[in-house]
């Protein structure tokens, strides 16, 4: 409504304008204009302003928006065209297990369970104070102790072989041991789910020649470390995961380690997905992601650069932690990890804003839908069958505005108050922490009640993306079946 009326305001404003030059001009030359000084002026002039405003409009968001990564151009595909274009075919992956260290919950009922009584929110800090002395807002998790982890760390670190120990150079501050002690707890907790493999003990008991024959596969673990990591934190940081990876018994041999780049959990998982399908190769991983901004360091910068929410700037970010992960399957490693209630993950939708949610007037909020229907489309399910919406965005107006409009429009019957459930804006900012602890949060609500769940994703500036999680029984192939 209020861009409409932004854009009806410029419309008037610009005819006035050539009106008024044109009709003062004639007076003040006392000159009789012809039909054609009186369309040129009153019609044509107007509207060249406005269509060559609308051009420039184009070009400038053109220009300044952010090409997409290779990862997103590939796990995308056909999304980011025109609508209606029919997602890559592909079965959908199971989400065999999941864990979650977010402000408000150790585990995904704690957190869902104060998301829906509305008892978690970002408060007052009791240690981080801005440049005024004043504690900001955050939402941090209690138990986490970075002494503890500074010690661990370094403990690991003075284990390492010489020729191996690239970590000598890496400086982790308060927010990055908070960030790594989080991510080993989800970590941890998704290796002994993935310990539930029926294979596995085959392996282990096998001799080194004879491993080869045997099904286990590859299980790859993805970590998505924060973007502002430098390398040496990020490689070490990597490294310091793997470690307590391998501590959980999983074998060495069988366990890939990738950094992620900065695409989204959602195009990584679908890229996995397309590879595997590709290549015909059994599709076992882990995603991972954790991050903090519990820490002076982040204070101290987003205060420099005016993203740090306070009374002057109440469109700022609050500082949040937390971790979550998934640990994805196929259907034959589903069954060989002996999951309960399976919970598919079907084909994500995913696009680039041209424009920016950030700039003034936030440009077209539209995009959340369209996605959204390409998302149910893929899952075959109908808006009616959607019980709960989970996203990630945080609780700064473009975002929460864009999430409300978006969800009412795409499905009419929900209850937007209470069935529309946002995990930064309760939990902080954490990054793509908040997309996988969403998608996390869906799947227990999916596992529960036998319930189809969509999960939008509009916390980024640009990159846009929708997905629907739910049980097996509601699966494409299971309803052709039928």
């Amino acid at each position: 409504m209020r861009a409409w009326l932004r854009r009806s305001l410029l419309i008037l404003a610009v005819f006035a304008l050539c009106w008024g030059g044109a009709i003062w001009y004639w007076r003040t030359s006392t000159r009789m204009p012809s039909t054609g000084d009186l369309a040129g002026s009153m019609l044509a002039l107007p509207l060249a302003l406005l269509i060559s405003w609308w051009l420039g409009k184009k070009l400038l968001a053109r220009l300044t928006a952010p090409a997409a990564s290779p990862a997103l151009a590939d796990a995308a595909g056909a999304d980011a065209g025109a609508p209606g274009n029919a997602p890559a075919p592909r079965a959908p992956l199971h989400l065999a297990a999941a864990a979650l260290r977010m402000p408000g919950g150790a585990s995904a009922p704690e957190l869902a369970a104060a998301l829906q009584d509305k008892q978690q929110r970002p408060e007052l800090d009791p240690e981080l104070t801005d440049a005024q002395g004043y504690p900001v807002m955050s939402a941090r998790v209690a138990d986490v102790d970075e002494h503890e982890q500074k010690a661990l760390l370094d403990d690991w670190l003075r284990t390492r072989p010489a020729d191996t120990a690239q970590g000598a150079t890496a400086h982790f501050d308060a927010e990055h041991l908070r960030a790594l002690a989080l991510g080993a707890d989800v970590l941890t907790e998704l290796m002994q789910e993935a310990a539930m493999h029926t294979e596995l003990d085959d392996y282990k008991a096998a001799q080194p020649r004879s491993r080869a024959a045997l099904a286990l596969p590859t299980l790859q673990l993805h970590l998505l470390l924060p973007p502002d990591w430098d390398q040496p934190q990020r490689d070490t940081g990597a490294a310091w995961l793997q470690a307590q990876a391998e501590q959980q018994g999983w074998p060495a041999d069988k366990l890939g380690v990738h950094l992620a780049g900065d695409s989204g959990p959602l195009a990584l998982i679908e890229q996995l997905a397309a590879q595997a399908a590709l290549q015909e190769l059994p599709c076992l991983a882990i995603v991972l992601a954790c991050g903090s901004h519990i820490g002076e360091l982040t204070v101290h910068d987003w205060t420099s650069r005016g993203l740090l929410f306070n009374a002057g700037q109440p469109g700022g970010q609050i500082p949040g932690e937390g971790a979550a992960g998934l640990l994805l399957a196929d259907a034959a490693q589903a069954a060989a990890l002996q999951v309960d209630t399976p919970v598919l993950l079907h084909h994500a939708s995913m696009a680039v804003r041209g424009q920016s949610a950030d700039s003034r007037g936030h440009g077209d909020a539209t995009l959340l839908t369209e996605l959204g229907g390409k998302a149910m489309s893929a899952a075959s399910v109908a808006p009616a069958a959607i019980t709960r919406l989970y996203a990630d965005a945080d609780q700064r107006s473009s975002r929460m505005i864009e999430l409300m409009n978006n969800a009412g429009t795409l499905l009419p019957d929900i209850d937007l108050s209470n069935d529309v459930l946002s995990v930064a804006a309760a939990c902080g900012q954490s990054g793509q922490v908040a997309t996988l602890a969403a998608l996390v949060l869906a799947r227990h609500e999916a596992a529960e009640n036998a319930s189809q769940v969509l999960c939008l994703s509009n916390l980024d500036a640009f990159r846009r993306a929708a997905v629907v999680v739910g049980p097996a029984a509601l699966a494409p192939e299971s309803i052709a079946a039928t």
